[in-house]
């Protein structure tokens, strides 16, 4: 390779006398060229010439890689083989067992080992620990009884606002420890998971199934006829509406003129009529001592009758406290005759009066129909929704109250508002 930036080349020298003569003049072209053959021989790995004859011959024993692809081609290796011959160059893990090293890397230190307990010493301890001559009796000493007790009520520390109200401890209501009320018509208490009817089976008899199926479509059928009566009468209520407030209009359109006639003559009386009423007249001393006299009376009436109403309603205490003992007792009776659970035949029939405004979420329909029947317990897709049967059994024992789902809670209202800052200043 030529150096780029060499000396002019003058392979002709005549005369070494004159300019041309001269060191710059001279030709090196060659000297340059065998010292870039040198640096780029010492580049890649030294100079040729001073390398020993092992170090610029060897001999080939792997073979070309060009024969080897091409019978790889002709003759292709099995999969096995490719799995077989991939060797890792990491080594395998010895599963020879070694000692932990005691040498760190200068930045954290290598835990040392726990120091052992021989069986002598470990047999001491256990006689001291469960018994035995060597143990040391009164190791504990037990002093006087203790005179605070941790878990007892504090009194509240006084709170330096003196003037404000003492906040009032939370109390449990009063409802919380009573019975729950059952919400059944019959007042049953009912059970917490009801025993299935035979028809809910997965593989029922065709008698059961029939007959659940035929009570169930009985009651969707009145249930649908009660919903069309009911949009039927709202329909009717509407066209009442509409047909009233037509002739409502019409009847305003046709009377304005009356009425504009009849508020000209109201007028006009009320024009031609003076003042001619007659004021009252002022009332003597003896119509007053007459009225305060006749209101007196009527006070002590009043008076007279509640003391009286009052005197037998205490004579009625004794009467009215044995009724109540009666009640009572009829109620208590009533409610162990009802103790009984409601059993798998009776069908639910729940009260009309309920807890809250909501209503009592509607029972799912549990029915099969003839082609989704299953003869295998396998085949039997999983349907309902464990979370909501729970609710309303809950709801239907009287447990807890209905609610209706929010779908989005309230937020709280922001006003926005503009300072008025920017007005407060002051001229310097």
């Amino acid at each position: 390779m030529s150096n780029p930036v060499a000396a002019p080349a003058q392979h002709k020298q005549p005369s070494r006398k004159g300019k041309k003569a001269w060191r710059k003049n001279v030709d090196v072209t060659q000297v340059q060229e065998g010292l870039q053959e040198v640096r780029e021989q010492l580049a890649t790995g030294g100079i040729i010439a001073e390398k020993a004859a092992d170090e610029l011959f060897i001999v080939d024993a792997a073979g070309s890689k060009d024969i080897q692809n091409e019978y790889r081609k002709k003759h292709k290796t099995l999969k096995v083989d490719e799995i077989l011959n991939a060797r890792s160059a990491v080594p395998a893990v010895s599963s020879r067992k070694r000692g932990s090293s005691m040498v760190g890397d200068g930045i954290v230190k290598p835990k040392p080992k726990k120091a052992r307990v021989s069986a002598k010493d470990l047999d001491r301890i256990r006689s001291i620990a469960y018994g035995g001559d060597q143990v040391h009796k009164d190791v504990v000493k037990i002093g006087d009884a203790a005179t605070h007790d941790p878990w007892a009520e504090t009194d509240p520390q006084p709170s330096p606002y003196t003037f404000l109200d003492a906040k009032k401890p939370i109390r449990e209501p009063e409802t919380l420890k009573h019975a729950p009320i059952s919400l059944a018509a019959s007042g049953k208490p009912l059970p917490a998971v009801r025993k299935p009817e035979a028809g809910k089976s997965y593989n029922p008899l065709l008698d059961d199934w029939a007959e659940l199926v035929e009570r169930e479509g009985q009651k969707e059928v009145e249930a649908e006829l009660k919903r069309r009566q009911e949009a039927q009468e709202e329909a009717e209520r509407q066209a009442r509406i509409e047909a009233a407030r037509a002739e409502e209009e019409l009847e305003s359109d046709n009377a304005e003129s009356a009425w504009e006639s009849e508020w000209e003559g109201i007028e006009s009386e009320v024009e031609g009529s003076g003042l001619n009423k007659k004021r009252p007249e002022r009332k003597t001393p003896a119509q007053r001592n007459k009225i305060k006299r006749r209101k007196e009376a009527e006070r002590k009436a009043i008076h007279d009758a509640k003391i009286k109403e009052r005197e037998r309603q205490l004579q009625r205490i004794k009467e009215l406290a044995k009724a109540t003992e009666e009640k009572e007792k009829i109620r208590a009776m009533k409610m162990a005759t009802v103790q009984e659970d409601v059993s798998s035949d009776e069908e639910e029939v729940l009260r009309k009066k309920r807890f809250g405004k909501a209503g009592i979420p509607e029972a799912p329909l549990e029915v099969v129909l003839a082609d989704e029947l299953q003869d295998s317990l396998r085949r039997l897709k999983p349907e309902g929704n464990l979370l909501k049967d729970r609710f309303r059994s809950m709801v239907v024992r009287g447990k807890i109250e209905s609610r209706k789902q929010i779908a989005q809670g309230k937020k709280n209202k922001t006003t926005v508002t503009e300072k008025w800052t920017y007005k407060d200043w002051k001229l310097k």
